[in-house]
Order: C-alpha cells, then sequence, then structure tokens
C-alpha cells in the first residue's frame, strides 16, 4: 500500500492516507488519532501555494468562502492571511 510521504502534495498524501484508514468510514468513525495523522500530514505535505496544480486566485476565493471572521474587501489577500 502506497503511504503518504513528506513533500508530495497534501490532496495526494491525504488520498494515500485514506487509502489506510478506509474509504468506506463516515466521519464519525474516524479515530483521534486518524485526524492526528491527517493533521500531520497537511503540515509536511508540500504547501498548496507552491503546488503550480492550484491558481493564487482559487485559493484566495476559497480562504474567503470557508474562513471565518474574515470580512470581504478590497484588500489584497497576502500570505500572511493565508495560514498554509
Amino acid at each position: 500500500m502506497d503511504k503518504p510521504r513528506i513533500g508530495d502534495d497534501a490532496l495526494t498524501n491525504l488520498g494515500k492516507l485514506f487509502n489506510i484508514f478506509g474509504w468506506n468510514k463516515k466521519l464519525n468513525e474516524i479515530t483521534e488519532d486518524e485526524i492526528l495523522a491527517a493533521i500531520l500530514i497537511i503540515q509536511f505535505s508540500m504547501k498548496v501555494d507552491q503546488d503550480d496544480k492550484h491558481d493564487r486566485q482559487k485559493l484566495n476565493g476559497l480562504l474567503l468562502k470557508y474562513v471565518g471572521d474574515y470580512e470581504e474587501s478590497d484588500k489584497p489577500i497576502t500570505e500572511d492571511d493565508i495560514p498554509f
């Protein structure tokens, strides 16, 4: 079974991790250790903004859509605004 690798992109690594956990698991069936492993995999994967597969405008849009307490404004989003 293919395991996640440090430095690979986060989506690929999460896919490999969920192959290990099993894709049939419901969210409420994931253990605390599995959640911690997923967080670690994300933290040690290639930063999404360094990956050529994702453009900055799409990432900024996702940040605005899903992150609370970030009011839409004319102020451009900087690297300091993005937590990854």
